[in-house]
């Protein structure tokens, strides 16, 4: 997934997405506002609520090593099913041009 920074929407990192990916959805394919079809979205919100139920951070390096450690207790599986539902998400979209899903 790709936003617009420029990055992403440079027309060689664009040229090269089309000719490497063969599912490429190039830059103003992509549903705008589509957190439901972006697995991090959905990773960040479990890692959010990891953080929330500890006890505050008091400086920054506690915060990154206490995010760190969140993150290294991620089950893989989570990973796994959040990818692999990707695309019934996408037809769900499709289905509902451009809806959103929800949960």
């Amino acid at each position: 997934m790709q936003d617009g920074v420029p990055a992403h929407t440079a027309s060689r990192t664009q040229e090269w997405c089309t000719n490497n990916m063969p599912t490429f959805w190039a830059k103003g394919e992509w549903p705008g506002n589509s957190p439901d079809l972006n697995p991090i979205e959905n990773l960040w919100s479990i890692l959010q609520e990891k953080l929330n139920e500890m006890k505050p951070s008091t400086n920054l390096n506690q915060l990154a090593e206490n995010l760190k450690n969140d993150w290294r207790d991620i089950n893989p599986l989570i990973l796994e099913n959040l990818v692999a539902r990707m695309p019934a998400s996408i037809d769900k979209c499709i289905q509902l041009k451009g809806g959103y899903i929800g949960k």
